[in-house]
């Protein structure tokens, strides 16, 4: 890796320390550069204001989220078996990758400035696209209803994070133990697959 990309991913890493522990309103481009060990020169050589920062520094917590959600549909495993195993992927990247403080900020400050909510919810559509495809294929090939693949994704992460992302970011409830995870889990998938197998 070239020294620039070192500064680069070092100035994006400073830079969502900073955007967790201020705000973007409060960040400050001085302390992302302590951090990365660079001059505000080279932060603004790679990244040409604060609200491109704040994007980048999203977009490499997506992508690295999107790195590790692999889901292609197998007609020979268990439909359930496959999206079980998908969800709790999800959670670990929810709650690894992403980090609950870094979304708790985000959400902030998509009130105050919708723009940013705007490429953010973009990048998160991109990733439902995977799910929408695992289902287009799993009902074509008579393993669940033939019905809007979009919607069946839709449904199936507000049931995901209407258990284990809302509650966490909105009241504060304690992120869920590994054995309550699993619990919610299948309690999801049940709920799921009665209204939505073949």
């Amino acid at each position: 890796m070239k020294l620039s990309e070192k500064k680069r991913l070092a100035l994006i890493e400073a830079a969502q320390q900073e955007f967790i522990e201020h705000g973007f309103s409060c960040a400050n481009m001085d302390r992302v550069c302590e951090r990365a060990g660079t001059s505000k020169r080279t932060l603004y050589r790679h990244f040409e204001s604060k609200d491109v920062l704040f994007i980048e520094s999203i977009q490499t917590v997506l992508e690295t989220q999107r790195a590790r959600l692999q889901l292609k549909y197998t007609s020979d495993i268990d439909v359930e078996t496959q999206l079980r195993t998908y969800l709790h992927a999800k959670l670990d990247s929810m709650y690894e990758d992403f980090g609950l403080p870094l979304a708790k900020m985000v959400i902030s400050e998509f009130m105050r400035t919708p723009e940013l909510a705007e490429n953010y919810l973009h990048q998160l559509q991109r990733q439902d696209e995977l799910l929408e495809n695992w289902f287009t294929e799993a009902i074509a090939d008579n393993k669940v209803k033939a019905l809007d693949p979009a919607l069946m994704s839709c449904m199936l992460m507000c049931l995901l994070k209407g258990n284990c992302l809302w509650p966490q970011l909105v009241a504060n409830q304690a992120v869920p133990s590994a054995e309550q995870r699993k619990k919610i889990v299948e309690d999801i998938l049940t709920l799921f697959f009665d209204g939505y197998r073949c």
